[in-house]
C-alpha cells in the first residue's frame, strides 16, 4: 500500500523547525513545485527533508499542510508507527490545507473518530495533550497508548521519545526500561546496549555494574563472561595494575579535538600525562597526531 506524505510549512512557507525557506519551491498554477536540492548524504535526526504520514503531528497555527513527493527515503525502526521519514529529496505537489483542516472541526482525522480529548489533533481517545495517535496519553505526538511524555512510540511509557513499552526514562528503544537511552528489554540505568542489565553503559545482557562488554558480570568494565572482579586496564597496549574506572585522564584529553586542546593546556596536564601507565611516544603520536617534539616545544625541554 502505497501512502500519502505531508509536510507542514509556516504560514510564511518557512520550516517550523529549521526555519528553511520553501517560497522558491511552491506549487503553482495547479502544478508540482519544482525539486528541492538533493542532499546526498542525507540522514535521521540530522540533515535531509523531513515529511510525515501524521500531518497532525507536526501542524502548527495558521500552517499550511503539503502532499509531497520523495526520492531517496530513509526510516527509522521498524517499531511502534512511523512519526516521519527522511529524504534525500522532496517537492510540494499540491497544497491540502483547505482538504484536510475541515477535519479539525468535525473531530474527524485520518478516518478515526476522536473523542474526550483535552487538547487537539489527536486521532485516538481520551488523551491530554495533542497530535496523538493512541489512547489515553497524557502528552503529546505519542503513536501509542497510555503514554506519559511526548513522541512515544508504543504503549504505557513514562518519558520521552521511547520506541516500545512500559518504559520508565527517556530515549529507550525497547521495553520495560527503567532509564535512559537503553537499546534493549528490562534494564535499569541507562545507555546500555541489550537486556536484563543493572548499571549503566553495559553492552550485552544480565550485568550488574558499569561498562560490561558481555554477560553474567558482577562488577565494573569487566570484559566476558560470569566475572566479579574488574580487570586490569590496558594503557598503550600493555596490562597496568589499575582497574579501567580507577584510571584519572588529564582534563585536556577529555576534548575530541585533541590538538587545540593539547596548545591550550597547561604544562601541568602536559606533564601529567607523560606519567600516565605505559605511556609510548611511538603509540600516543599514531592515535592523536601529536608527537615528541610537540612536547618538547610546548615543556621547552628534551625528553
Amino acid at each position: 500500500m502505497k501512502f500519502k506524505y505531508y509536510k507542514v510549512l509556516s504560514a510564511e512557507s518557512l520550516s517550523p523547525s529549521t526555519r528553511f525557506d520553501y517560497g522558491p519551491y511552491l506549487p503553482a498554477d495547479g502544478k508540482p513545485g519544482k525539486w528541492l536540492p538533493k542532499i546526498p548524504n542525507a540522514k535521521l535526526r540530522q540533515e535531509g527533508y523531513y515529511a510525515s504520514r501524521y500531518w497532525n503531528f507536526w501542524y502548527v497555527e495558521g500552517g499550511r499542510i503539503f502532499e509531497v513527493e520523495l526520492r531517496g527515503v530513509l526510516r527509522g525502526s521498524s517499531c511502534g508507527v512511523e512519526k516521519q521519514v527522511c529524504a534525500e529529496q522532496m517537492r510540494l505537489l499540491k497544497d491540502v490545507t483547505e482538504e484536510l483542516l475541515p477535519m479539525l472541526k468535525s473531530g474527524n482525522l485520518c478516518g478515526n473518530s476522536t473523542s474526550n480529548n483535552t487538547g487537539l489533533l489527536n486521532t485516538g481517545s481520551g488523551n491530554i495533550g495533542s497530535s496523538n495517535a493512541g489512547d489515553f496519553n497524557l502528552g503529546s505526538r505519542n503513536t501509542g497508548s497510555l503514554n506519559d511524555g511526548d513522541f512515544n512510540t508504543g504503549d504505557s511509557n513514562t518519558g520521552m521519545d521511547n520506541v516500545g513499552d512500559f518504559n520508565s526514562g527517556s530515549s529507550n528503544s525497547g521495553s520495560g526500561n527503567k532509564g535512559h537511552r537503553n537499546s534493549g528489554d528490562c534494564n535499569i540505568g541507562s545507555y546500555n546496549s541489550g537486556s536484563n542489565n543493572v548499571g549503566n553503559f553495559n553492552s550485552g545482557s544480565f550485568n550488574k555494574g558499569n561498562g560490561n562488554v558481555g554477560k553474567w558480570n558482577i562488577g565494573d568494565y569487566c570484559s566476558g563472561f560470569f566475572n566479579t572482579q574488574s580487570h586490569a586496564a590496558f594503557m598503550f597496549n600493555k596490562p597496568t595494575k589499575f582497574t579501567q574506572n580507577s584510571v584519572k585522564l588529564p582534563r585536556w584529553l577529555n576534548f575530541a579535538n585533541c590538538k587545540n586542546a593539547f596548545e591550550a593546556a597547561p604544562d601541568s596536564e602536559i606533564e601529567d600525562t607523560l606519567l600516565l601507565p605505559n605511556f609510548d611516544f611511538q603509540i600516543f603520536f599514531k592515535i592523536t597526531g601529536i608527537s615528541k617534539s610537540d612536547f618538547e616545544r610546548k615543556l621547552r625541554r628534551n625528553l
